[in-house]
C-alpha cells in the first residue's frame, strides 16, 4: 500500500490554527480535502483545502470574493519548482500565509528558500508569532515594509529565547528519561542477580534430586528397609495422630500469639456495647443520609462474598442500601448463592450486567441504580467494621459540605489482619505518589455522577482515577483516623502487590497523567521501581532567579565544602550565592571568603541565625530564596531544578528536601508536630534509600514543616508570613515560619528526590522559653499533625504504631 502523498495532520489540526487565527477563512494548499474538509466543518470554521498547489490557480479564477482568504495554509513539498508561481498567487489572494514543512520537505533547505521567495512579493516573517503547537517549523508570514534592522534583531531574538527554552525543556525531559531508564537498568540488574540466584537454587535442587533417586534405587536402603520395617508401624501411627491435630495447633498458636499490631486493633476497635451505643446514638442524627454500598461480583468464592455482605449487615448505622452487581458471572455455585444473600434484607438489591463487562462497568451499573446521597465501594471479598458507616455519618453532623471521605484501612490473610495503612488527612501530593486514600472512600454521589462515573479504559486503578476526578472538583476531602476497612490478599488482589493485576501500574501512570493535564500541568509521571510508587516531574516553566542564602556559622571548611559542591554540580540556570557573616570578620573567614563566587554581607544586631537570614532577604531581590545551612553538601545536579518545579506552583508555600547524613542515614525528611515535644524530623536515623512507612521517605508528600537547612519559597510568601522570628532559634523559627504559610493557605512539600548531604545537623536542644512562645501562639496545634495520623507514635517521628 503506497504511503499517503498528504502531510499527516493531528485530529485537533483545525481547532489548534483556530485558536491562532479567530477569524476568517482559510486556504490550505497539501493536504487531504476530505478528511481536513470534515475537521473544519465540525470546528464551525470556513475552509478550501487543495490537494496540491496545481489546483489554486483554478480557485482564484471563481472571483474575487471566492478567491480572498484571510489565512492561507501551505505544506510547501521538497521541490522547489513551483514556488515562485504558488508564492505569487498567495500573495494576491491571502493576507496571512503560514508555511507548514509537508511530507518529506528539509526545513533547514526549503525554510531559507521560501522566506526569500516570499520576500520579493513583500510578505515577511512574523517571529513573534509562536505557531509551535501547529508544527515546531511553522512560521507566519504577513505583507509588511522592510522593517529596520534593530526591529528585526529584536524579534528574532525573542524567536531564539522562546527556541532556547523549549530546547531547555526538552534538555530537562531527556535528563528526565535517563534517570528512569538508569533507576529501570539498576531494578533490572537487581532482579538478574535474584534469578541467577534462583537459577542456582534449582539446579543445586535438581542435582539433590538426583542423588535422592540414586540412593532409593541403591541395593543398601532396600536392605535397610527391610530391617527397620518392622519398627516403622509405630511411626506411622504417631504420625497420623498429628495430622489430625495439627490444624487445631496452629489455630491455637495463631490466637494465642497475636501480633503487635492484631493486640492494638482489638484494644481500638469498636465493642459490643461500642456498637449498641451507636446504633442508639445514630438514629438521633440530625443527618442520616442513606448510603449506597456498590460491590461488583465476579465468581467470586461464595463464602468470601457471604462475609462481605454479612459485614455490611452488621452495621451499626443502620440507612444503608448494598448494590450487589453480578458481572457476568460463570461460576454455579455462585449463580446459585447470589439470589439467596439478596433476600436476606430488603436493603439489599441484585443487579446482573449479563455479560462480562469489567469493574468499571458493573460499578456504573451500581451507581445508576443507587438511590444514596452518598456512596461507597466494597469489594466482593473484603470486609468492613460494623462501624465503619456510622463514623461516615458521624462526620456529616459537623461537616455537612464534606464531599469525600476516607478512613485508614488494613490487610486480611489467614493469619488475621495485618499491614495496616494509617493515612495522613489529605495530602494532594502524597496522593500523586500513589492512591493512598483506597479504601473504604465515600463519595457524594451527585459529585461522582458529575465527573463521569467509572472509566473501563482505567480498569485495575478505576477507584484512583475516580478519586483523581473527585479532587479536580473539590478539597472538601475529610480523613477519619480509625482503621474500617480490612483489604483481603488473594491470588488476584494487588492487596499483595501491585505486580498481581496486569497493567495496573500502566493504568495508574494513565491516571495521574490524564489528572495533570486536567489541571494544565506539563510534567512526566514515572514509576520507582523500588517502591512501585510514581514520580511527577513538572515542567519548570520560568527558571526564575534564586538567591541562596548561607549563613556561615561552622567555619571556613564547611563553608567551602558547601560553596564548592553547589557550584561544581548544581544545574540550575540562575542563583546568587549570599553568604552572611555575623559581627566577627575572622582573618580566617576573610581569606576564604575572598574566592567565593557570590556576595558576603556583613551586618550587625542580629541576634541568631534567624535574624541573620531575615536580613540577607532585604538584601537581595531575587524573586525566589533558597535557605541552605553552610553544612550542606551537594551530590546531585538536578536538586534545586526538583524543588523548583513544586515552588513555581502557586498552592505551594515552601519545598524542603531529604537530607542525609554522611553515613546516610536520614537527617530530615519533612517535620511532624507534637513528637517528643513541638516537632520531630519525620524518619530520622532510618537508612537513605529505606521505604518507610507506607513509602512515605521515598515519596513526593506534604507535611507541616521543613527545616531551613534546604529550605526553598518564594519572596512574596515569605514576607507575607513576616520571615523567620527572630525570638526563636533556629527549627522553632522554621515551625513557626511553615505554619504561618500554612495559615495563609499554602502547602509545605517534603520531595526525597532532591537529596543532599547535611554534615554538621543540629542537636535537638530544649528551649524552654522558645516552646512557650510557640504553645501559646499555635493552641492545640501540637495535639496532633494532619499529616501524621493520630495512632502513630508519639515519642518518636517513626511512623511507627502508637499506644
Amino acid at each position: 500500500m503506497l504511503p499517503s502523498p498528504f502531510h499527516s495532520l493531528g485530529l485537533d489540526f483545525s481547532r489548534a490554527i483556530s485558536r491562532k487565527f479567530e477569524r476568517g477563512r482559510f486556504v490550505v494548499i497539501g493536504a487531504d480535502p476530505e478528511k481536513l474538509e470534515r475537521q473544519f466543518t465540525e470546528t464551525g470554521r470556513e475552509a478550501v483545502v487543495l490537494g496540491t498547489s496545481r489546483d489554486l490557480p483554478a480557485k482564484l479564477r471563481q472571483g474575487d470574493s471566492a478567491a480572498h482568504f484571510e489565512i492561507a495554509v501551505w505544506f510547501y513539498p521538497p521541490e522547489k519548482s513551483e514556488d515562485d508561481r504558488v508564492a505569487e498567487d498567495l500573495s494576491r489572494c491571502a493576507d496571512n500565509i503560514v508555511l507548514i514543512p509537508g511530507r518529506g520537505a528539509d526545513v533547514s533547505e526549503r525554510r531559507p528558500q521560501l522566506v526569500e521567495c516570499f520576500r520579493r512579493f513583500g510578505f515577511l516573517p512574523d517571529y513573534e508569532c509562536d505557531l509551535s503547537d501547529l508544527a515546531p517549523a511553522a512560521i507566519r508570514l504577513q505583507p509588511r515594509p522592510s522593517e529596520p534592522a534593530d526591529a528585526l534583531i529584536s524579534a528574532v531574538e525573542a524567536t531564539f529565547a522562546r527556541l532556547n527554552t523549549r530546547l531547555d525543556t526538552s534538555e530537562r525531559g531527556y535528563q528526565i528519561q535517563e534517570s528512569e531508564l538508569e533507576a529501570a537498568h539498576r531494578h533490572i540488574a537487581a532482579l538478574e542477580e535474584k534469578l541467577l540466584k534462583l537459577k542456582e537454587y534449582r539446579r543445586e535442587l535438581k542435582s539433590l534430586k538426583a542423588q535422592r533417586q540414586i540412593l532409593r534405587k541403591s541395593p543398601e536402603r532396600r536392605i535397610g528397609q527391610l530391617l527397620l520395617a518392622p519398627y516403622r508401624l509405630p511411626e506411622k501411627f504417631v504420625k497420623a495422630i498429628r495430622k489430625k491435630l495439627r490444624p487445631r495447633a496452629a489455630k491455637f498458636a495463631r490466637s494465642a500469639a497475636p501480633t503487635q499490631y492484631q493486640e492494638w486493633f482489638e484494644r481500638h476497635r469498636a465493642s459490643v456495647s461500642d456498637l449498641k451505643r451507636m446504633r442508639h446514638e445514630a438514629r438521633a442524627f440530625a443527618c442520616q443520609p442513606l448510603i449506597s454500598v456498590i460491590t461488583p461480583v465476579f465468581n467470586t468464592p461464595v463464602h468470601r462474598l457471604e462475609e462481605a455482605v454479612e459485614s455490611v449487615l452488621a452495621q451499626a448505622y443502620e440507612n444503608w442500601e448494598l448494590l450487589l452487581v453480578d458481572d457476568g458471572s460463570s461460576s454455579v455455585d455462585l449463580l446459585d448463592a447470589l439470589p439467596h444473600l439478596a433476600a436476606r434484607d430488603q436493603r439489599i438489591h441484585l443487579e446482573k450486567l449479563g455479560k462480562h463487562a469489567g469493574i468499571s462497568a458493573a460499578s456504573n451499573q451500581g451507581l445508576t441504580r443507587a438511590g444514596g446521597e452518598w456512596v461507597t465501594f466494597l469489594d466482593h471479598d473484603d470486609v468492613i467494621e460494623p462501624d465503619a458507616l456510622f463514623q461516615f455519618a458521624k462526620l456529616l453532623q459537623t461537616q455537612r459540605d464534606a464531599e469525600m471521605i476516607y478512613s485508614d484501612e488494613d490487610k486480611l490473610d489467614e493469619d488475621g489482619f495485618e499491614a495496616p495503612l494509617f493515612k495522613p488527612d489529605w495530602s494532594p501530593d502524597f496522593f500523586l505518589s500513589y492512591n493512598y486514600v483506597g479504601h473504604l472512600t465515600a463519595a457524594r454521589r451527585d459529585v461522582v455522577q458529575k465527573v463521569g462515573g467509572f472509566r473501563s479504559e482505567f480498569d485495575s486503578a478505576q477507584d484512583y482515577d475516580l478519586f483523581l476526578r473527585v479532587a479536580e472538583q473539590t478539597d472538601r476531602i475529610h480523613h477519619i483516623p480509625r482503621v474500617l476497612y480490612h483489604w483481603r490478599r488473594s491470588a488476584d488482589s494487588s492487596a499483595i502487590s501491585v505486580r498481581q493485576k496486569r497493567g495496573q501500574l500502566d493504568a495508574t501512570r494513565r491516571a495521574i497523567e490524564d489528572h495533570l493535564k486536567h489541571r494544565g500541568e506539563r510534567a512526566r509521571v514515572a514509576v520507582d521501581w523500588r517502591t512501585h510508587a510514581f514520580c511527577v516531574r513538572r515542567d519548570l516553566l520560568l527558571a526564575r532567579k534564586i538567591s541562596i542564602i548561607i549563613p556561615s556559622c561552622h567555619g571556613a571548611e564547611s563553608l567551602e565544602r558547601c560553596i564548592g559542591s553547589l557550584t561544581s554540580l548544581t544545574s540550575y540556570p540562575g542563583y546568587e550565592i549570599v553568604i552572611v557573616q555575623g559581627n566577627q570578620k575572622s582573618p580566617e573567614a576573610a581569606v576564604s571568603s575572598s574566592s567565593f563566587p557570590g556576595r558576603l554581607l556583613y551586618f550587625s544586631g542580629a541576634t541568631n541565625g534567624s535574624a541573620a537570614k531575615n536580613v540577607a532577604v532585604n538584601q537581595t531581590e531575587s524573586p525566589w530564596l533558597l535557605f541552605l545551612d553552610d553544612s550542606i553538601e551537594v551530590i546531585e545536579p538536578d536538586w534545586l531544578a526538583i524543588m523548583a518545579e513544586h515552588v513555581q506552583r502557586p498552592p505551594v508555600g515552601a519545598v524542603g528536601a531529604r537530607l542525609l547524613n554522611p553515613s546516610n542515614t536520614i537527617e530530615h525528611a519533612g517535620i511532624v508536630l507534637g513528637v517528643n515535644g513541638i516537632a520531630q524530623p519525620a524518619f530520622r536515623g532510618f537508612a537513605a534509600e529505606h521505604p518507610g512507612a507506607s513509602r512515605q521517605l521515598q515519596v513526593t508528600r506534604n507535611c507541616s514543616a521543613v527545616s531551613s537547612a534546604c529550605m526553598l519559597t518564594r519572596r512574596e510568601i515569605f514576607q507575607q508570613a513576616g520571615g523567620f522570628d527572630e525570638n526563636l532559634p533556629g527549627a522553632l523559627a522554621d515551625v513557626d515560619l511553615c505554619l504561618k504559610m500554612r495559615r495563609a493557605s499554602s502547602l509545605i512539600v517534603y520531595t526525597p528526590f532532591a537529596k543532599l548531604y547535611w554534615h554538621e545537623a543540629q542537636a535537638d536542644k530544649i528551649d524552654r522559653s522558645g516552646e512557650a512562645i510557640m504553645r501559646d501562639r499555635w493552641p492545640g496545634v501540637f495535639d496532633s499533625d494532619p499529616y501524621y495520623n493520630p495512632n502513630l507514635s508519639r515519642e518518636r517521628a517513626d511512623f511507627s504504631l502508637g499506644q
